[in-house]
């Protein structure tokens, strides 16, 4: 791979760093960070839209090269006679020369098609960082959703154990133990829906890295919200400065001014210059020989101009550039309010998870002291099993919201930050 792709690689890859990764979580090869790299260097889509670029940028050198040179060579079987000889052979070379600045309109149209062929790696690129955080911050969730049902079901067990010393001791029926086991049964199948979802999830999360989908992947124990502070101004700033699908539009607008601008330099004569060499022997009639000239070769300089009397076709070219060009601006508008029009939908929902995350958490910490309490209750027979039961479920319904929201503002986070490109410049 040459330095330039390596470094191009390298810049794309530099981009998993611009959104923090979960919190406390260190730099090693099964991080965040390491796992966006990987995506970067692996993801075959993403390697596709690289190569298109790279191909695109083949063609600037096309583009303002001259056109080939026009070689014309003529043999005569049998020698035409002509004054100061027989003619036996004649060579024409001719170059022709596109009229002024027509080349620099051709190179710069290339040059924008090129930049929209970046814009749109770019735009892959960001898909995928998207997909990677996505998908790593549902990983997460599950992971805490299975961990959570495996805390829960040590607490039924703790339960169980407290219902059958009852019923030992005669306080309590066999009915409470059975009700436990119940629960239990149901925790267990719990658990191993959740550990099914949490592999799926993985296997998913692989195909983004482009590797084996049984490949194990490290994800953390906690998941904690990512620490960003909203600033709407410098948002849309972003938006409008980086975000690749205006990038695109606007380096189209341009391509088609360039376009406009090469059909009216190819309305333009074109100018050639040539060559004309005829090889001639000596003829033995007087006559025609002339003396010292008979059988002298002869070379001709000459001077070629086109003529471009059909005008309609350059006309509608022209027509063709102009309205391409407007088409690209209405669509950089609708884009533009598209994108603005996601980021005010995905600032309520970033609301509305802090929201739920502030919510959940204080009703994890009201739910453990009511389970605590109702389960004290309950071993000194003041209180049902029914109120233990019900209040360890809405513990863990608690802790299980608490992880779906974390996963959600940190997603929200990671939209945000995408809609800006995740802060990432354009080349120039």
């Amino acid at each position: 791979m040459r330095r330039r792709d390596r470094l191009i690689l390298c810049f794309c890859a530099a981009a998993c760093l611009a959104l923090p990764a979960v919190r406390c979580q260190e730099r090693r090869a099964d991080s965040l960070d390491a796992y966006l790299r990987m995506a970067a260097e692996n993801n075959p889509a993403l390697r596709a839209d690289f190569l298109g670029y790279q191909a695109a940028l083949r063609q600037l050198p096309q583009a303002g090269a001259y056109p080939d040179p026009t070689l014309d060579m003529g043999f005569f079987l049998d020698p035409m006679a002509i004054v100061g000889g027989k003619q036996v052979a004649q060579f024409k070379l001719m170059q022709m020369f596109p009229w002024f600045g027509t080349k620099g309109a051709a190179h710069a149209e290339a040059t924008h098609e090129a930049r929209m062929a970046y814009e749109k790696f770019r735009a892959s690129r960001d898909a995928l960082y998207l997909a990677v955080y996505t998908q790593w911050y549902k990983l997460c969730a599950l992971r805490q959703r299975w961990l959570t049902r495996r805390e829960s079901r040590q607490l039924l067990a703790r339960l169980e154990e407290l219902a059958t010393s009852r019923f030992t001791a005669g306080k309590g029926g066999m009915s409470a133990v059975l009700r436990v086991r119940m629960e239990l049964a149901e925790a267990d199948d719990a658990i191993a829906e959740s550990r099914s979802a949490l592999e799926v999830a993985e296997a998913k999360f692989n195909v983004l890295l482009n590797r084996p989908a049984a490949t194990a992947v490290q994800v953390p124990d906690s998941l904690e919200a990512t620490s960003y502070v909203f600033d709407e101004a410098s948002t849309r700033a972003g938006i409008e400065r980086l975000n690749p699908a205006l990038g695109l539009l606007d380096e189209e607008r341009l391509a088609d001014e360039a376009k406009t601008k090469l059909a009216r330099k190819r309305g333009y004569p074109m100018l050639g210059v040539g060559l004309q060499y005829m090889l001639n022997k000596k003829t033995n009639d007087p006559m025609l020989g002339m003396g010292g000239m008979n059988g002298r070769d002869m070379v001709m300089p000459m001077v070629s101009v086109s003529i471009p009397i059909y005008r309609a076709k350059y006309k509608a070219a022209r027509r063709q550039g102009l309205l391409w060009r407007e088409a690209s601006r209405a669509k950089y508008a609708g884009t533009l309010s598209a994108l603005e029009a996601r980021l005010v939908e995905a600032r309520h929902e970033l609301d509305d998870a802090a929201r739920r995350m502030a919510l959940y958490k204080e009703q994890i910490r009201l739910a453990r002291s009511a389970y605590e309490l109702a389960l004290r209750e309950f071993e000194a027979g003041t209180s049902g099993l029914t109120n233990v039961i019900e209040v360890e479920r809405q513990l863990l319904d608690y802790r299980l919201k608490s992880a779906e929201a974390v996963a959600d503002y940190n997603t929200k986070v990671a939209t945000i930050r995408s809609l800006a490109s995740f802060g990432q410049e354009r080349e120039e």
